[in-house]
């Protein structure tokens, strides 16, 4: 039998009322939700309308505040760290500084000292940029120069790092873009083992992503060493090409640097051209266990390599010298490091860690200047709680002269680090 046509339409009706009141009730749970998140926020435009500007607030890194008035977030840290110091054969000073080794003492003359000069603060900001977000780095310590240990132990306050940077521009003084970081290890020793790229300065630097890692270059602030009279006319060139993995990373660099002398005994040919290589890197082995080894090459590399830093005298390595023609001659030098290292459980871990470096002055000019210098560390570290780490270490220090004399001196330390 055919439906009734006044039933049929009876019932369309019905459907048609029943979706148009559940729009109604969307359109109202809508409208509710609206006028409430509209009243949170003129809540909190009141809350922050009532706050005094001078008022004080956390800031957008880890464990920082926001300056009053402004969207400048600042963070202060540091540490406070004691070293103890025997040194069983040569008093080496508050560091293991290879080249300090005399090769012409022979007798063993146990010393021992303390100190806490390795102490540091630091002051980091970012701020909010329509490029992205500004930083500030300023570090020290107190390496300076001056202080006595007659009755107050003072120790000058030094500069270490001053830069900003914004958008992969940096400008001001930090660590060389000609270092491998990768191949650093940590050690209780503040010098750390020779071989190794270790300097900083001031700079100009540019880093931009390329492929899988970032390409930075910089100018860098000259300084020759090793001669007398240096004149710097021309800014240290660097770049630098850094590949990071969750479990590996390479580093390789470039170095290119102009040496010139005001020397009297210098000829015409007063000026030569320096260059350095870089290659680094790390990789764990295991969960547990990580392998480090960096390598440098370079004539006329100098300073670059830690300790081949150079002096006037001829005594140490440095950059060039001036020969018996008066010309200004690169010195030719490498320098390799490498290292394991060894977490046994979450708060103790062990490394052990070798460095060398090599410059060859001529021996009948500079016979008592340094061909070698050699370092091994055997480091522990153990977290005794979280702010706090206590660190011991056996290491060993070797000096070799031109002339085949030789030194050396074994370093027992121990530190105590109070992070903040």
């Amino acid at each position: 039998m055919a439906a009734q046509p006044g039933l049929a339409d009876d019932m369309s009706d019905q459907a048609t009322l029943e979706a148009l009141r559940a729009q109604m009730q969307k359109m109202q749970r809508q409208i509710e939700r609206l006028e409430q998140e509209q009243r949170q926020a003129a809540e909190q435009r009141q809350v922050e309308a009532d706050v005094p500007a001078d008022v004080v607030t956390g800031g957008d890194m880890p464990g920082s505040f926001k300056l009053p008035g402004t969207e400048t977030s600042v963070q202060i840290g540091g540490y406070v760290k004691f070293d103890a110091i025997y040194d069983l054969d040569q008093d080496l000073g508050d560091t293991l500084f290879v080249d300090g080794l005399d090769a012409s003492d022979d007798s063993s003359d146990p010393s021992f000292r303390s100190h806490a000069r390795q102490s540091r603060l630091y002051i980091k900001t970012s701020t909010p940029t329509s490029l992205g977000d500004a930083t500030t780095y300023i570090e020290g310590d107190f390496f300076g120069g001056g202080g006595n240990e007659v009755f107050s132990n003072s120790r000058g306050f030094r500069l270490r790092h001053a830069y900003g940077e914004l958008a992969g521009l940096l400008a001001g003084q930090t660590w060389s873009n000609f270092m491998h970081f990768s191949a650093y290890p940590a050690t209780v020793d503040f010098d750390g083992p020779v071989g190794v790229s270790f300097i900083r300065q001031a700079q100009v630097r540019y880093t931009l992503p390329v492929g899988p890692g970032e390409l930075s270059f910089a100018a860098e602030n000259p300084e020759g060493t090793g001669f007398a009279e240096s004149r710097d006319t021309a800014p240290d060139i660097t770049a630098r090409y850094k590949w990071q993995g969750e479990a590996s990373a390479v580093e390789t660099g470039a170095l290119v640097r102009r040496l010139e002398t005001d020397d009297a005994s210098a000829s015409s040919d007063d000026a030569a051209t320096g260059y350095g290589l870089m290659l680094a890197g790390n990789v764990d082995v295991t969960d547990s266990t990580r392998l480090m080894a960096g390598v440098l090459y370079g004539d006329g590399i100098g300073r670059y390599i830690y300790t081949a830093n150079g002096s006037e005298d001829g005594d140490s390595i440095g950059a060039a010298y001036i020969d018996a023609d008066g010309s200004l001659e690169t010195i030719e030098a490498y320098g390799f490091n490498t290292a394991v290292v060894q977490e046994w459980t979450p708060v103790f871990t062990s490394s052990l860690s070798y460095g060398l470096v090599r410059g060859d002055r001529p021996e009948d000019l500079f016979p008592t200047s340094t061909r070698s210098l050699q370092s091994i560390h055997f480091s522990h570290f153990y977290q005794w709680s979280d702010p706090v780490t206590l660190g011991f270490e056996v290491s060993h220090a070797y000096k070799e002269l031109q002339n085949r004399d030789d030194a050396d001196n074994t370093r027992l330390q121990f530190s105590a680090q109070y992070d903040f």
